[in-house]
């Protein structure tokens, strides 16, 4: 499973089970729609759609950091907003539920605003700690049909990471390209460690994969080191970078993007760093990251390589 799949699975899976929680509450008659609920049950409903919020404020941010284009991202950004106004925003009316009673003398109709679902489970909240129930047990229906009025936006929203997880994608082709390349001019170890990388990912060893993407690019910074200036390395990146940036062979741009890679390969990659907390995400990244610098710097060294010989 990709990363973006694992991250719409995570989204379904925490929007079902958001929508359980109310639907165990809610009843058939139509003047409150719902049960009585217990201050500790309704903060568990709260709290989770909190964690649902916070994951969908993560996911956006992250998919947001693969994508290159404008355009992409505010699209992105609109549609994640049209679902996150619906979890906390107070100040708009998406909808109106009507409560009614048409039993006995005492018929009456009571209409209320479907706001954001945060603010309608505090107020919720806030009239249980006032015994006032039949206003707790409608704002939790309103919640309730909120999260209903979501559906289709997160349908859109899962759709549009999609979208963007296909554009930003590392072509297979050129995967198999850039290891063949790297085969042909001696650097077969680099290859090796993005194969095994590719494995750990299959294996759902995530850690294991960042670090085998961080050897890679150590691998090939050391081998560069020790053709251009014949000088032994106890491949220690910085270092060895810096030296190829002082003879030329890299700019100091390339240094500083490198650099980067490098150090969230390292940080993710660390011993010290806890196997759980690496995520197919992470995994993902950073093989994108590592292949796509890779070609950078393969390109930039072939390019020095070719002033050379115009210059003998």
């Amino acid at each position: 499973m990709s990363s973006i799949e694992s991250m719409i699975s995570e989204i379904e899976k925490d929007y079902d089970e958001i929508l359980k929680s109310f639907e165990k509450n809610l009843t058939r008659e139509v003047v409150y729609r719902f049960k009585e609920i217990s201050e500790e049950e309704l903060l568990e409903i709260t709290r989770k759609i909190m964690n649902f919020q916070r994951k969908i404020e993560y996911f956006v941010s992250s998919t947001i950091e693969l994508a290159k284009k404008a355009e992409i991202i505010e699209r992105l950004e609109k549609i994640a907003n049209n679902v996150l106004d619906k979890i906390t925003d107070d100040s708009s009316t998406f909808d109106t539920v009507t409560f009614k009673s048409s039993s006995g003398p005492y018929s009456y109709k009571i209409e209320r605003a479907v706001k954001g679902m945060l603010p309608l489970l505090r107020n919720a909240h806030v009239n249980l700690l006032n015994e006032y129930d039949s206003e707790t047990r409608r704002l939790c229906y309103c919640a309730y049909f909120c999260l209903k009025l979501i559906r289709p936006d997160l349908i859109e929203l899962e759709e549009e990471l999609r979208l963007i997880s296909a554009l930003t994608a590392f072509p297979i082709s050129q995967k198999i390209a850039l290891k063949h390349q790297l085969v042909i001019d001696g650097f077969e170890e680099v290859a090796v460690s993005l194969e095994e990388a590719e494995s750990n990912v299959e294996e759902e060893h995530f850690k294991d994969c960042v670090s085998r993407c961080r050897d890679a690019i150590e691998i090939f910074i050391a081998s560069i080191r020790e053709k251009e200036t014949g000088e032994k390395t106890e491949r220690r990146f910085v270092t060895d970078l810096g030296k190829l940036v002082k003879v030329g062979i890299f700019e100091e741009g390339d240094r500083r993007l490198a650099q980067g890679v490098y150090s969230f390969l390292s940080l993710k990659g660390s011993h010290k760093y806890e196997p759980k907390r690496v995520t197919i995400y992470d995994a993902e990244t950073a093989l994108k990251e590592t292949y796509s610098l890779l070609v950078m710097l393969l390109k930039k060294y072939k390019d020095f390589q070719k002033r050379l010989k115009k210059k003998e």
